[in-house]
């Protein structure tokens, strides 16, 4: 089965707000080659269910393994097989490894669980080491793997997968994620550390710069700060800098819809004296606007607003591993080949059609990756009056929260299609 129709059933368990038998069904997958994606589905899992201790457990088992295979500095035997078995049938024999955008939404939903179990400190370690990714990212980019292809057949390619490229257009890097800098900027405002609080709301706005919340906070922090000549540079106008001192600050965190599920495509793949047709992961679907969260707090309506577009950001690390897969393409269409001929010579007609029949049947691209994922992820601010308030979410979904002086509360709001999740704590 392939994996997006395996995380359907996460996704409409979700939906139905029936977590417990999506992880029953992710549980099969732990000790498998999709481990690692097992773990980073039931981190999501558990943490919607309100379970952050094992949330906390299946993240860190997710992060140690990325950790893991950063610490190959060579490919062991057994990888090694699993590279060449896939070079005569596809990649989903190799073992899931990830990629750098969904690394730093694993560290960024492990710093919730800490929120979640009142240790800031931790928190704040973990949305370091998103960053860290963040910056190594933008500090380093390799380039594309050469490709025996001529310029016209990658031309061809970038042109049939063209709804990828598309799709990640809208954004600049896979990596740069100003919902994990927004998160940063809240837990340093909330310990004090203005500085860093100011450095990372500045680094929110540079990827979501037309957020009118994230601007505020810049211009918030850049006045307490006497960083006037920022706020030119920013274009913004000196905001009140410090509180009354009965009032608090609730930030509403907005996860909307699941992120796309890749899809298959299956294109010719020119060979001397015969043809080819090799699959490849795609996106086929077109970008989805994303929909605010409109609520009301103390009979005050807001609507959040774009802090990362997770569909662009799936759709520019598929993008980006696209040379790479056009490499190993190019190594599987001659190893076919070479075990087409081989049969012909050695076995006759009937070896070749079964061998070519194989050939067929084991082409089969690597959808695989992290589809609990949010579509999107949002934010609002307002300031209220120390207090407690209701908090309308819909006609049917009320909750209250509770306001302290001086002090921000975060709400986390998280959208599955049919079913909406609430979570509330101070900072």
């Amino acid at each position: 089965m392939p994996y997006p129709a395996r995380a359907l059933q996460y996704q409409q368990a979700l939906s139905q707000a029936q977590i417990d038998s999506a992880i029953k069904s992710s549980s099969k997958q732990l000790k498998g080659k999709d481990a690692l994606l097992a773990h980073l589905e039931q981190g999501r899992l558990y943490q919607l269910a309100g379970n952050y201790a094992l949330s906390e457990q299946q993240f860190k088992q997710a992060l140690q393994q990325f950790d893991d295979l950063d610490q190959r500095a060579t490919l062991s035997l057994s990888s090694g097989l699993e590279q060449s078995s896939a070079l005569v049938s596809n990649d989903n024999l190799i073992p899931y490894q990830g990629n750098l955008f969904e690394r730093i939404f694993a560290h960024q939903f492990q710093a919730f669980n800490y929120i979640a179990q009142g240790d800031k400190s931790a928190a704040l370690v973990e949305m370091r080491r998103a960053q860290f990714f963040q910056d190594k990212a933008r500090d380093k980019q390799a380039p594309p793997p050469p490709s025996e292809l001529s310029n016209d057949a990658n031309s061809t390619y970038q042109q049939r997968l063209g709804s990828t490229y598309e799709l990640a257009q809208r954004v600049n890097s896979s990596t740069e994620n100003a919902y994990s800098f927004y998160l940063a900027a809240l837990l340093y405002e909330a310990t004090g550390q203005l500085d860093d609080a100011y450095i990372d709301y500045k680094r929110a706005l540079s990827i979501a710069p037309n957020n009118r919340f994230v601007q505020q906070d810049v211009a918030r922090l850049a006045t307490r700060l006497q960083r006037t000549d920022e706020l030119k540079r920013f274009n913004l106008k000196p905001l009140t800098a410090n509180l009354p001192a009965n009032t608090g600050t609730v930030v509403v965190l907005y996860e909307e819809g699941f992120v796309p599920a890749k899809e298959e495509i299956f294109l010719p793949f020119p060979w001397p004296q015969s043809w080819y047709v090799l699959a490849f992961p795609y996106y086929k679907q077109a970008w989805q606007a994303t929909e605010p969260l409109s609520f009301s707090l103390n009979h005050q309506s807001l609507d959040s607003q774009l802090l990362a577009d997770t569909q662009s950001l799936a759709a520019y690390a598929l993008k980006e591993q696209i040379p790479s897969l056009l490499v190993r393409q190019t190594l599987r269409a001659q190893t076919k080949h070479k075990l087409q001929q081989e049969a012909n010579d050695k076995g006759g007609a009937v070896l070749g059609l079964l061998v070519s029949a194989y050939n067929i049947l084991s082409e089969n691209a690597d959808l695989r990756s992290w589809l609990t994922l949010p579509r999107s992820c949002q934010v609002a601010r307002i300031q209220l009056s120390a207090g407690q308030y209701p908090l309308t979410l819909s006609p049917t979904l009320n909750t209250s929260i509770t306001v302290n002086p001086q002090q921000i509360t975060l709400v986390r709001v998280v959208k599955t299609n049919n079913h909406v999740y609430v979570a509330s704590w101070p900072l």
